[in-house]
């Protein structure tokens, strides 16, 4: 793999967290759903171990009008660290496909936004570079053959110079 697709990667996978970021910032319904899906405590099974009544799927107890004030923070509605999360309860295929229709949907934003190269840009950069390689090679083609005139004119003119120069020694000497 070539730098270039490396690095391309890389901006990928931090336009999806970037991305995932903004969705869960903004769609409370969505974090509502995670949080039903995420336990609240380490062990999601550990209540029933323990005898308890609490599911451990409760949200938080934070109510809903302070959820919409402190939507600038995922942190603070989420109260649960990534290692906490049973990942075999959610459904990763249906959040990747989500995540491709949305890079479907907005990817001319992004190239644009973050001034991407597509492959399409990359063919027109190498069309204008064959063709500029090959004027340049015509150019120095030319500048050779004129280099050459240059000097066959020049040796022709200093001859015909230093002839001028005999011819008027010869007639101030007389």
């Amino acid at each position: 793999m070539e730098a270039i697709e490396v690095v391309a990667i890389i901006i990928l996978i931090i336009a999806i967290v970037i991305l995932v970021y903004y969705y869960l910032l903004n769609s409370p319904e969505a974090t509502k759903k995670l949080r039903s899906y995420v336990p609240t405590t380490a062990d999601a099974h550990m209540n029933e171990v323990l005898g308890s009544d609490d599911s451990g799927y409760e949200l938080t107890k934070v109510d809903e009008e302070s959820v919409e004030k402190d939507s600038n923070s995922v942190g603070k509605r989420i109260k649960v660290k990534l290692s906490d999360i049973d990942m075999s309860s959610l459904n990763t295929d249906l959040f990747s496909k989500k995540i491709d229709s949305f890079l479907d949907e907005k990817s001319d934003e992004l190239i644009k936004d973050w001034c991407l190269a597509t492959t399409d840009d990359l063919e027109e950069l190498e069309s204008k570079f064959s063709k500029t390689t090959g004027q340049v090679d015509t150019l120095e083609k030319s500048f050779d053959e004129f280099k050459k005139s240059s000097e066959e004119f020049q040796k022709v003119t200093e001859e015909k110079l230093s002839d001028l120069d005999k011819r008027i020694e010869s007639l101030e000497n007389k």
